[in-house]
């Protein structure tokens, strides 16, 4: 008898009439619609947009590419390189980048290397939506399997992290590694863990799931007073299997620089916390920072001063997920398997010290495999919210509002713990009776209305933020201060043609105290420009004693300047000139 061979999990039996249904409409051939289209909307998403959106042009690409061009002065990874990845990706980015340097470049440099690079985490994120197919398939039937596709299809998150950042590589390892779990292959999916986590740290996870499968115990181990029953062959072999092949990979690398062949590990145990509780319980308001130069091998990390106690921090999560891997669950579900999986995957993230927005998407994978309903929308919205406020206007709009990092980590921090709770609930339904889903549906309105309600005095003091931060940065900021500390109510200010860049820095902040005009160089067929801006100057004389003309370029006068100054000179008595913002600020008194 061969070892290890195992009849796959039973799916969950559940009515289903697709049998029924016409081939046309069959949910396997929607399937290939929704695939499809995932892959059009994905291939136009990389060649068309940038990640940033208006705010910023950002993404972790242009990093990529500067670390691969080291190559060109000899610095390799594990070499004469530390590198913050395990070996599998900082190769193939270096491989890509090299494909890509056979092309002559674009204006926009990282064009050739962008949409390679994309489009090899294209087939994985393809990949990714098949394998969530399947295992909701396993889970359920082809109906709600489909669901679950078009759910996690229409989800903004893993879009936007594909145009910019690598996660749909690790995860695809990752997915697999528990489909094969679901499907009877435990070996498979140790070798498959093993290289998703020389890819990323994140899938080694999947390790005490594969543990928990239902075996035909040959050498049975029980636990009484833990609840635990394993198979000791079982588990020896699947270790023993995950090892090897992370030692396989890793030891070319080994051989190659010991020392650098840690460097993931080393490299964040020395980081500071970064985009966590922990971390703003310990005042870090930045992003994750590399504390050192890359090409330093020299370097040796030095131990971090914590005033968090991690050793009963760390024994907290332990006997927290010890408590829930010890209960007695059906572990022959598929559901509870995928369920187990996502608690781990929330404890996980609760539990370390650092985060990066792109990795909301593992979360948002068991999102759309557990909940694909409205509370599953309501997790994944706030969640995808609180990222995009944390990445795209924290740290580049207003860094200094600490309050803002506060909120969004909170809320993004609260949206785990629920999913994390709603994986045990599958995993222990006797936990939600009828009685706690009354208090759980209220719960999720109650939390709805709140972050509503509180977007409100968010959004206010927001604005005012953005008002400060801009001020601060005004290449007007003189200007500005000049007319605030001197204008009286119903004054005019008057600006030159086509300078719309100092309007749109001026009126957002004088806009409640002078009225603004603007001169036009432009006169219509059988017109002038003369009699235009006498007649534009007669009708600020009609409504204002006093005015102001701001001149940002004072080496030139045009036509409508100079027809103005002429008009000026006749009918108004110039009370001040001042050279200020490398212009000149004119202030004048009607007749």
């Amino acid at each position: 008898m061969k070892p290890f061979r195992q009849t796959p999990l039973q799916p969950i039996q559940s009515s289903s009439h697709s049998e029924y249904l016409p081939e046309d409409i069959s949910p396997r051939r929607d399937f290939w619609v929704v695939l499809l289209l995932f892959i059009a909307f994905r291939v136009m998403a990389l060649l068309a947009f940038r990640p940033g959106g208006l705010l910023l042009d950002f993404s972790d690409f242009y990093w990529y590419r500067e670390f691969a061009q080291l190559t060109r002065q000899g610095y390799y990874p594990y070499i004469n390189l530390w590198t913050t990845y395990p070996p599998l990706f900082p190769y193939l980015m270096i491989g890509v980048w090299w494909v890509s340097t056979l092309l002559p470049p674009w204006e926009f440099p990282n064009l050739w290397f962008t949409l390679m690079l994309g489009g090899v985490f294209l087939l994985f994120e393809v990949g990714n939506l098949i394998l969530i197919y399947a295992i909701a398939a396993c889970m359920g039937d082809e109906r709600s399997a489909l669901r679950t596709s078009w759910f996690y299809a229409l989800l903004f998150v893993p879009v936007y992290t594909l145009t910019g950042w690598f996660e749909s590589y690790p995860l695809f390892f990752f997915l697999l590694g528990l489909y094969l779990l679901l499907r009877g292959r435990p070996l498979w999916s140790a070798i498959v863990c093993g290289i998703g986590f020389m890819i990323k740290l994140i899938p080694v996870i999947l390790l005490p799931v594969g543990l928990r499968l239902p075996r035909a115990e040959k050498w049975p181990l029980a636990i009484r007073r833990l609840n635990l029953r394993l198979d000791v062959r079982h588990v020896v072999f699947y270790l023993v299997t995950f090892v090897l092949t992370t030692i396989l990979i890793g030891l070319p690398f080994y051989l190659l620089n010991p020392q650098l062949v840690w460097g993931s590990f080393v490299i964040s145990s020395a980081r500071e916390p970064w985009e966590t509780v922990w971390a703003l319980l310990e005042g870090k308001y930045d992003y994750g920072i590399i504390p050192l130069d890359m090409r330093d091998i020299s370097w040796q990390p030095r131990p971090l001063a914590s005033s968090l106690p991690w050793p009963l921090i760390t024994l907290g999560f332990v006997a927290i997920f010890g408590f829930i891997y010890t209960r007695p669950v059906a572990w022959h579900q598929p559901r509870n398997i995928v369920a187990l999986a996502g608690f781990t995957l929330c404890l996980f993230m609760l539990y370390s010290k650092g985060y990066s927005p792109q990795w909301l998407g593992w979360v948002l994978v068991f999102i759309a495999l557990l909940l694909p309903n409205l509370r599953g929308v309501f997790y994944a919205l706030a969640a995808s919210l609180a990222n995009l406020i944390e990445a795209n206007i924290f740290f580049i709009v207003v860094p200094d509002e600490h309050w803002l990092l506060i909120a969004t980590v909170g809320v993004r921090t609260l949206i785990f713990v629920l999913v994390g709770i709603e994986c045990l609930f599958i995993l222990r339904p006797s936990w939600f009776t009828e009685r706690m889903q009354h208090i759980w549906r209220w719960l999720l309105i109650g939390l709805t209305a709140v972050l509503a309600i509180g977007s409100v005095p968010a959004g206010i003091r927001f604005v005012h933020a953005y008002f400060d931060a801009r001020y601060q940065l005004s290449p007007y900021r003189a200007t500005i201060d000049v007319l605030r500390a001197e204008s009286q109510t119903n004054m005019a200010l008057i600006l030159t043609s086509f300078d719309h860049n100092a309007y749109d820095w001026l009126y957002p902040f004088l806009r409640d105290r002078l009225t603004f005009y603007m001169l036009d160089d432009y006169a219509p067929p059988g017109e002038s420009v003369v009699v235009r801006t006498h007649t534009l100057m007669e009708q600020v004389a009609g409504r204002h004693r006093e005015g102001w003309f701001f001149d940002s370029d004072p080496t030139k006068q045009s036509p409508s300047e100079q027809a103005m100054a002429d008009w000026l000179a006749a009918r108004a008595e110039l009370l001040d000139v001042r050279d200020i913002d490398r212009g000149r600020l004119y202030h004048f008194r009607l007749h």
